[in-house]
């Protein structure tokens, strides 16, 4: 490797740290709510034919 090569494996001690947070907590309930919300963006993305649940605001109609 030359002194022009970066190292891509590099990983610095706060990402270290952070990872280890992120292991050792448990998410709290504003991430689990985000969580839900991308992994039904991504099953509409993914799946455009699953049908849309009937929300509340169109009910009456």
């Amino acid at each position: 490797m030359n002194k022009h090569d970066l190292d891509k494996a590099y990983v610095s001690p706060i990402d270290k740290f952070l990872h280890q947070f992120d292991a050792d907590h448990e998410k709290s309930a504003s991430q689990l709510k985000e969580i839900k919300k991308y992994e039904r963006i991504n099953a509409l993305r993914d799946n455009p034919n699953l049908p849309e649940l009937e929300s509340e605001i169109w009910r009456d109609f």
